[in-house]
């Protein structure tokens, strides 16, 4: 059990950067890059940003849902319009047209979603090109939104990615493993029903949070960042 996304994010912290620092492949600072996933991986990636004192950047992925079923995802739509499909989807046309809608529909969203909290933080996206990129949620149970990142963080030219997780199911930390160049967890239990319930405290993470962290971390890297305005948060759809 973790108390909190905070003290997660530190624990998750020192394993990666256990990893690292046994890494075969050698990475500084200049070249390293923490990515959290709205909205809830946010705080625990601050703290990894902390740890390492470089930029905290986001993407944001929605989880792409079953026809009049919401709540049941079949796969997962990131801002860059990377979509991830469970494989058992029939392919034929019907699936192929509601697919290719919900794609459009959930990109426009991603979109606006990502450019918001930026906009509001009054930050901009670092570069990804050439960079190890270290992809952090609060936990990972079908892992289709973090596949999505993942994919998104190469197509936007990261050299390596590291997926981490303070609690992951063990079905999605073996899956995932062929799309990083590493997993990282610090608890994969054989039964796993929910990420909540690895946490004391797992109340939802404001919008104003992830703008606080974003915020937050110009001050590890400050040459990445424009200066922070003051603005008032308005609604920002939820990224998770």
């Amino acid at each position: 059990m973790f108390v909190n996304r905070r003290e997660a994010g530190i624990q998750l912290a020192e394993k990666l950067d256990q990893l690292l620092s046994h890494s075969l492949v050698p990475t500084s600072k200049a070249n390293l890059l923490i990515v959290g996933l709205p909205r809830g991986g946010v705080p625990v990636a601050l703290e990894v940003a902390r740890k390492f004192e470089c930029p905290l950047d986001i993407i944001v992925a929605k989880k792409l849902a079953y026809p009049g079923q919401p709540e049941y995802a079949i796969g997962a739509v990131s801002s860059d319009g990377v979509v991830v499909l469970n494989p058992d989807i029939p392919n034929d046309w019907q699936w192929s047209a509601y697919i290719e809608e919900q794609r459009q529909i959930l990109l426009q969203k991603t979109m606006s979603v990502e450019q918001q909290f930026y906009e509001l933080a009054g930050c901009k996206r670092s570069s990804f090109k050439d960079k190890v990129v270290i992809l952090v949620d609060d936990g990972i149970a079908t892992g289709m939104t973090a596949m999505a990142a993942v994919k998104a963080a190469r197509l936007r030219g990261a050299a390596r990615t590291i997926l981490a997780a303070p609690v992951m199911s063990s079905e999605s930390y073996y899956q995932l493993r062929s799309h990083c160049d590493s997993v990282v967890a610090i608890s994969v239990p054989e039964e796993f029903n929910a990420v909540g319930q690895h946490y004391v405290d797992f109340d939802q993470t404001s919008n104003e949070e992830v703008i606080s962290a974003l915020r937050e971390s110009a001050g590890f890297a400050p040459q990445f960042y424009s200066h922070a305005q003051e603005s008032s948060v308005t609604s920002v759809g939820n990224g998770k």
